[in-house]
């Protein structure tokens, strides 16, 4: 078992903690994930998701991000945070980088689930 972990942040996005990391920068742990986002290029989840099991915090260290919860907009800037209890739906809808940020969550485990958006829904009762 490992008793210490230490490493510089990288130059690129990786998997500092979780089940399975890339490589040696990242440390294994079936209890907490943390994804290190560093990149100059936009970026948004495929739709809105929840997490079942786990509880889910973005912290941003440089550039902004839009994320909708509840079908609210929220941009969350450099230097906050934003947290999601495990159940309540959520998604990136905007990224602007260049962007760095920490994405946390516990346990790490596979528990995402992703909802039909708003434009699904009524595209599909539309189509009824």
């Amino acid at each position: 078992m490992v008793r210490w972990h230490h490493r510089p942040l990288p130059d690129h996005s990786t998997l500092l903690s979780g089940r399975v990391p890339p490589d040696d920068t990242g440390f294994r742990s079936d209890r907490l994930q943390i994804w290190y986002n560093n990149t100059d290029q936009a970026w948004v989840d495929p739709g809105p998701h929840l997490h079942h099991d786990s509880d889910e915090c973005f912290i941003m260290l440089r550039g902004s991000i839009v994320v909708e919860v509840e079908g609210e907009r929220h941009t969350v800037g450099p230097r906050e945070f934003c947290c999601f209890p495990r159940g309540v739906a959520h998604w990136v809808v905007a990224a602007h980088p260049p962007l760095e940020s920490l994405m946390i969550r516990a346990p790490s485990v596979e528990d995402k689930e992703y909802l039909a958006s708003d434009m699904e829904a009524k595209e599909n009762a539309d189509a009824v």
